[in-house]
Order: structure tokens, then C-alpha cells, then sequence
């Protein structure tokens, strides 16, 4: 399989305009298509890498325009100077932005600025012709059965299928299925100063009543708090420098004008958790754990040669317990794993670090998850998309009504089966 790498839009129109099944790929940091094993589980012929391609940045009045390779870290740099700030980012910052709106990436600030997919205002893709074509963030229904099928998942950030509410949601989330990015135009956001607030609670594993009160009292407080994370004992000792022990930890990152009201209002009033187990830190601080820890997760799992297998499933507040407890019945069944992730919006990633004797045991675990998140009306993939890893987990939420609309978005926008054919909308 070979792989090409365009350095302009007119080398990358000539591959485009030859119809080869390819996959397209960016950053590859994607977590849902295994690319040391590209060539035993794709059909395509080639893999074009788009990270060659020249990159463009501009702050265009309040929106920044990106196109080509620019990288999250790229658009936080160039924000520096002004007294705007981007209001979403993976914790991998070399990510490609265009790469994150292909797959709808969430990241940590979903929980105060909502997800990426309400954040672009209007983004470019060059079709199977090779032509580039607008999308904007008006109105655009393509199925109103579809449509009713993916209003019963407003709550979640992203549903089991693509939203189709927008003229851009033909690329957002559809992981370079229909057309290839080339641009975007994104929201920014006034700088504000912000402070990161600790929260000390028990092990999940043994009680998580003060994980569930935070969930339920955060969501009043949105609008003055950015985010609500959560990493659990097992995650925190993957630091080099353990923060505490057997303890699991929250961090809300609030605006400093609102630290007192949070504290009185919000914090103070908790009934499983008391005032000395919350403490304020720097920022940078939380910033630079948040990156360690995954870091050192994954560098100690190739040592070991570990494959990680993890979710990425979001439920509805009313059912958060039920999810709870599932994690909690994984936890007794001695394969190593760690919990962490989006606690205010009921998004956890459970990451199981097995053995190689302990793999299919947790395949089968893997297919109970996947079916009581389809029984709780949950969604199953909600931030990191679908791949090749996650398909045969997705395949059940897919009804007729489903798999005629992306028949028919493919035979539109895709009629050679050239992009990325073995994806999951063919």
C-alpha cells in the first residue's frame, strides 16, 4: 500500500481525479484506526497524508480561518497575540484541527462552549471531482425520518450516526466518507482568565456517591465553569509525581470572576465532599498532568506490549449511575484498567490495559458494554469517532432508515467508492 504525500490542492486534485479507494489521514493520532495494521484491515489502495500540505491561519474579524495542516497547538500560538482564544482542543495538541472536524472531536471544553460541530461557521471540501465546494452553517435537512432519529440524541455530543441539522455537517463527523477538508472557519472566544479547582473524593470503585452529586449540581454553573474532568487513582499513577494515593480527583477550570460564587453557591454546598479536600492550582499545571498522563499510559503499554481497549460511550444524566456501576463490575475482574474523562456531561472513557491472555475476555466484556449503552439510549462513540476499530460495535444503531440515507450520500457524494470505502458509512 503506498502513500502519498501532496504538498499543494492541485497534486491533491490529480490523485482525487484518478477515483483510487483511498484513506486520507492527516495527524494520525486517531485512536479508532489502528495505522500500524492499515494494510490488513482496508480495502483501499493508498493512503494520502494531507499533513504536506501548506498550512494557512488568520483571524478573520472574530472567526479563524484555517486550511491546510495547522495543528491545535498551531491556532493556540497564533491566538497568543490577540485577546481571543480557540474554545475546544484535544489533549494531543499536535492533532490536526481539519483531521478533528472530519472525526467531530469534543475534547475538555465541550462542557462550557458546546462541541466543534457548533463551533464552525462554515468549512471547504474538494469532491470526487477534484472541485472545492463551500458548506455553511445554515439549515440543511437531508431526511426529516433522519432527522427525528438523531433529535432523540440532543443531549449527547454526538449520536451514534452523523447530525445532518447544517450545510457543514456533510463533513463533520463523517471521517473523510464524502469529501476531503481543505479549510475552516471557526468561532473564537474572548480570553478570560481562568483557575483550576482539585476536588479529593474516595475511590470510584468503592464509593462514588460525591462523583454522582457533582454530576447532577455542575450542570446549573455551564456558564461559569469551562470544565469538569475526572481521573481516577489508577489514572493519577501514571504521574511521575503522584499528586495523593488511593484517591480519586475532579478538576473544574472556572473563570476567576466567578471563583466566590462557585465556592459559595456550589462547592460549600456539597454534602459528600468537604471544604479541605478542594484546593485551587495553577492551570498549567492541570494542563501539563492532563498530557502526562495518556503519555505515560501508552508508553508503558508498548513496553509491555499492551493493546489498549477503551470506551468512549456517554449516557444521560438519569442514567449515569447505571454506567457507574458497570465500570465498577470491570473493576473486579483483575485486568488492569483506568477510568478518566468528561464527568459533567456523563463521558468517561474506561480503558482496559489487558494482557495478551486476557484480550478476548475483555472483547466480550466489550459486547455487554455495547449493549446496555444501546439499552440506556446512550451513545456508544461519542468524541473519537468510528474508524475501523469501533464498527462492529456500531452496527446496531444503524436502521434501514439509517443505512439508506448513507447509500444514498454516498452514491451522491462519493459514486467511485474512493473515500475511504472501508469506513462505515459503505
Amino acid at each position: 500500500m503506498k502513500t502519498l504525500y501532496p504538498k499543494s490542492l492541485e497534486s491533491l486534485r490529480e490523485h482525487v481525479k484518478t477515483h483510487i479507494p483511498t484513506l486520507y489521514v492527516m495527524s494520525k493520532t486517531s485512536t479508532v484506526i489502528a495505522y500500524d495494521l492499515l494494510s490488513e484491515s482496508l480495502s483501499e489502495q493508498c493512503i494520502v497524508d494531507l499533513s504536506s500540505l501548506p498550512s494557512k491561519i488568520k483571524l478573520d474579524g472574530e472567526d479563524l480561518s484555517i486550511s491546510g495542516a495547522v495543528t491545535w497547538q498551531d491556532a493556540i500560538d497564533f491566538l497568543k497575540g490577540t485577546d481571543r482564544e480557540i474554545m475546544t482542543y484535544p489533549t494531543d495538541k499536535s492533532a490536526c484541527v481539519l483531521a478533528g472536524l472530519a472525526t467531530s472531536c469534543t475534547g475538555e471544553m465541550a462542557f462550557g462552549y458546546g462541541t466543534f460541530r457548533q463551533q464552525v461557521i462554515e468549512c471547504e471540501y474538494m469532491d470526487y471531482k477534484g472541485e472545492v465546494n463551500k458548506l455553511t452553517h445554515k439549515d440543511h435537512i437531508i431526511d426529516k425520518n433522519y432527522k427525528e432519529l438523531t433529535d432523540k440524541y440532543k443531549f449527547f455530543k454526538n449520536p451514534p450516526m452523523p447530525r445532518f441539522d447544517r450545510e457543514c455537517d456533510l463533513m463533520i463527523g463523517t471521517e473523510g466518507q464524502l469529501g476531503i477538508i481543505t479549510s475552516a472557519k471557526i468561532k473564537t472566544t474572548p480570553q478570560q482568565a481562568y483557575t483550576c479547582l482539585f476536588i479529593k473524593l474516595p475511590k470510584w470503585e468503592v464509593d462514588f456517591r460525591a462523583h454522582l452529586e457533582i454530576v447532577e449540581q455542575v450542570q446549573n454553573y455551564r456558564d461559569k465553569i469551562r470544565i469538569c474532568e475526572f481521573l481516577d487513582s489508577n489514572s493519577l499513577t501514571y504521574l511521575k509525581d503522584p499528586l495523593f494515593e488511593d484517591l480519586d480527583l475532579i478538576v473544574l477550570e472556572v473563570k476567576e470572576s466567578e471563583l466566590e460564587y462557585i465556592f459559595e453557591n456550589f462547592l460549600m454546598n456539597l454534602k459528600h465532599i468537604s471544604d479541605e479536600d478542594i484546593f485551587e492550582i495553577n492551570r498549567s499545571k492541570f494542563l501539563a498532568l492532563r498530557v502526562e498522563i495518556p503519555r505515560n499510559v501508552n508508553e508503558t503499554n508498548a513496553r509491555s506490549g499492551v493493546v489498549k481497549k477503551g470506551t468512549d460511550a456517554q449516557v444521560r444524566i438519569e442514567d449515569f449511575e447505571k454506567l457507574m456501576e458497570f465500570y465498577r463490575s470491570w473493576s473486579k475482574l483483575g485486568i488492569k484498567y483506568n477510568l478518566f474523562g468528561h464527568l459533567g456531561d456523563c463521558h468517561l472513557h474506561f480503558n482496559f490495559n489487558p494482557g495478551q491472555a486476557e484480550v478476548k475476555t475483555v472483547e466480550k466484556e466489550l459486547l455487554k458494554f455495547y449493549h446496555l449503552i444501546s439499552s440506556l439510549k446512550g451513545s456508544p462513540f461519542a468524541e473519537h469517532g468510528i474508524g475501523i476499530v469501533k464498527q462492529a460495535f456500531i452496527k446496531n444503531y444503524h436502521t434501514e432508515t439509517v443505512k439508506a440515507l448513507f447509500k444514498k450520500l454516498k452514491v451522491k457524494h462519493d459514486p467511485k467508492d474512493q473515500f475511504f470505502p472501508s469506513g462505515w458509512l459503505s
